[in-house]
């Protein structure tokens, strides 16, 4: 099941004749305990020509498919000779996790001349022995990339360094440090964040509710200086606005280097979508991609939108869009009332009209009603959501991506067949937005 999974996430990047030569032959397990995703390859000679032309592109796609955490581990099939057996080739294990989130590299963060200064600098921080900007602030509107290129250069530095060594969170995280995790502890607290050798904080006008942390982020910074350990952080407002600093954390941020992200214009969500739309296969024309760039003009927005579309056109098993369900897509997103729309919500529209407990679609039983209510309450949570294999999941009671799938697939087959289910499906979607 895994590996026909894996096969239809594969064939959106790759063609069918080429997942015939080259995964087809593979043999594919994982080990959940110990999070291995286990590679074996027919033959010595076949597992060098993969590592020379497929290796990084097969890593990327199924770092992907099953989410953060895991190691990839290749090895040959056992050749037996004489009675003997022999491993000809040498094990290699490879890191495939992006462990502050896949999809927020350095090679998916579309800008122009706007922010071409800020993408470079970032770049430079990610990669410098030599720390030459402490603290790097990046400063910008919601939807601008500032998170992504925070989390961009903490999956740079997690390639070659121990990402346990790395924190990342926002000033919400550090509080909960001192008062829940060390409560009324706060010397264990500083040793604590002292240990890591690089310091993210996102979102850092938070400060502001938070106005007692600032004499403890005086003697965290302080540290970090002294000792050359990176810090970067990013705000949705400029640092300068902020009137409520203390004039000694004030004189510690402007050591530092600021940069200012621009939003992105058109042409730059045009590049975007354009490339969502090639790498999903979403049979977006030229016009339905210009018509997005230009109605959402914030890429965070852009991005829900995208999804959603996958997930619509996978549920319902098209191709293309025909242009009526591309409006209504947009239609809906562009309605404020639904953005209180989730999953929560959904399986609670679910439980309701299959008359079964949400606990009980949360866990693990399987009367017929009640795997009925999960498996649509999943592919509404798809569709309307446009949630992830591994993040439904997660959601669901932590099942397997595979078990999300095989799930959504079901529905999806049953309504190509019975009328009614698919009738049922579009109410189900309607009381759902009608909730939210």
């Amino acid at each position: 099941m895994l590996k026909n999974a894996l096969r239809q996430h594969l064939s959106r990047a790759c063609p069918e004749q080429d997942l015939k030569r080259w995964y087809d032959p593979l043999e594919v397990e994982v080990i959940e305990p110990i999070q291995v995703f286990s590679v074996e390859f027919p033959h010595p000679y076949f597992a060098q020509w993969f590592g020379q032309g497929i290796q990084d592109l097969f890593e990327k796609e199924v770092g992907q498919f099953m989410g953060p955490g895991y190691v990839m581990q290749y090895h040959c099939r056992t050749i037996t000779m004489n009675g003997i057996k022999e491993s000809p080739f040498t094990e290699i294990i490879s890191h495939i996790d992006f462990p502050f989130g896949h999809s927020f590299i350095f090679e998916t963060f579309f800008a122009n001349e706007k922010n071409f200064f800020p993408l470079s600098l970032a770049r430079e921080v990610a990669n410098n022995a030599i720390i030459k900007y402490n603290p790097f602030i990046i400063c910008g509107f919601s939807g601008s990339g500032k998170t992504h290129l925070l989390r961009a250069i903490a999956n740079d530095l997690s390639r070659r360094n121990d990402n346990k060594k790395i924190f990342y969170g926002t000033l919400d995280d550090i509080k909960n440090i001192f008062e829940v995790k060390f409560p009324g502890k706060p010397y264990e607290a500083r040793k604590y964040l002292q240990g890591f050798e690089w310091l993210f904080v996102d979102d850092f006008q938070l400060l502001k509710k938070h106005l007692d942390l600032q004499e403890e982020l005086t003697i965290l910074f302080n540290m970090f200086y002294d000792r050359k350990k990176q810090m970067v952080f990013s705000s949705s407002e400029r640092i300068s606005s902020f009137d409520f600093l203390d004039p000694t954390l004030r004189s510690r941020l402007e050591w530092g280097l600021v940069v200012h992200l621009k939003e992105p214009d058109l042409d730059v969500r045009v590049d975007y979508t354009e490339n969502i739309n090639k790498k999903n296969k979403l049979g977006l024309d030229h016009d339905k991609i210009l018509t997005l760039a230009r109605r959402f003009e914030n890429i965070r927005k852009l991005r829900g939108v995208l999804l959603k579309i996958d997930a619509y056109r996978a549920h319902m098993q098209r191709e293309h869009l025909s242009e009526t369900e591309f409006r209504r897509l947009i239609r809906q997103s562009d309605e404020r009332k639904g953005a209180n729309l989730t999953a929560d919500h959904i399986v609670s529209v679910a439980a309701t009209h299959f008359q079964v407990d949400i606990n009980d679609i949360m866990g693990a039983k399987r009367n017929k009603n009640v795997v009925l209510a999960r498996q649509t309450a999943m592919a509404l949570c798809r569709t309307l959501l446009g949630m992830s294999y591994p993040a439904l999941g997660k959601y669901f009671g932590g099942k397997d991506h595979s078990t999300v799938l095989y799930s959504i697939k079901k529905v999806t087959q049953l309504h190509g067949v019975n009328e009614d289910a698919k009738k049922l499906f579009q109410t189900l979607l309607k009381k759902c937005r009608q909730l939210a």
